[in-house]
């Protein structure tokens, strides 16, 4: 009788590294909408200051937890945890940051110009600066770290699907970051516009009109880049679900019948 062939078993650490990997996808799916509200709110409205630091630090903390879950993944792979740590460090600094965060938007209430601000105040705004293109950077590593995820997993449709959803966030990153730029510089932008288009600034009015415009455009621009990475996390999580019962050993086959076995006793 031929020797029946035992399926190869798993790896005793992938299941543990796929479940981490899988909840801390899940954790940054909820984390990165409740971010980018709670980063909204403490820069535009006055009322969110009675909530402290609480909610801005609760956010930050998950975004940490969800990265330093995916690092549980491939431990061996040199590149894919380089571009998980560079995550990690990002997150734990946005951590750092919050208070500054909180303060600025104090600061920023107050009627006062750059020129009368302590040195202190100063310290402060220049911090809520690291912190928000601290955010900008995660962001864009998070998109980085999906790729590298989907090169290791066995879907060519999901590669595919992740390097468009990569190229369109860069994309928009860069139209982000020409609307920030827009909205600091709104009264030499304005001044160009009524140089060379005076219909099309003579329609928005004054330089204000202008910043608010920008700001609507960041905020449209920054919920699109947000929404483009939830989609990449949660096909890269049903991805790794199929996967994992796809992993499940197939069941050894029966055992035949003693006559199959021995056909004399018939």
């Amino acid at each position: 009788m031929a020797e029946t062939e035992l399926p190869e078993p798993l790896h005793p650490d992938l299941m543990p590294s796929l479940r981490k990997l899988v909840r801390g996808l899940e954790v940054l799916f909820w984390a990165l909408p409740f971010a980018l509200l709670v980063c909204v709110q403490e820069t535009m409205v006055s009322w969110w200051e009675s909530w402290g630091i609480a909610p801005a630090l609760s956010a930050m903390a998950l975004l940490l937890y969800g990265t330093y879950s995916l690092g549980h993944f491939q431990k061996q792979e040199r590149v894919w945890q380089g571009t998980v740590n560079f995550a990690q460090v990002l997150a734990l600094l946005m951590v750092g940051l919050v208070p500054f965060l909180h303060w600025q938007q104090q600061i920023t209430s107050d009627t006062m110009t750059w020129s009368q601000m302590s040195e202190s105040q100063k310290h402060i705004v220049y911090s809520a600066c690291i912190f928000f293109t601290a955010g900008m950077m995660y962001v864009l590593n998070l998109n980085h770290v999906l790729a590298r995820l989907a090169a290791m997993l066995p879907d060519p449709i999901l590669r595919a699907d992740v390097r468009l959803f990569v190229y369109l966030n860069f994309g928009l990153f860069l139209l982000l970051v020409i609307g920030l730029w827009m909205h600091q510089k709104a009264d030499v932008v304005f001044l160009g516009l009524r140089e060379f288009a005076p219909a099309f600034a003579e329609s928005i009015g004054s330089y204000l009109g202008l910043a608010a415009m920008m700001k609507a455009a960041i905020l449209w621009a920054a919920t699109l880049v947000v929404t483009l990475t939830m989609t990449m996390l949660w096909k890269t999580k049903e991805v790794i679900l199929n996967s994992v019962f796809s992993l499940e050993p197939p069941p050894l086959p029966e055992a035949p019948d003693a006559d199959e076995v021995d056909p004399s006793r018939n």
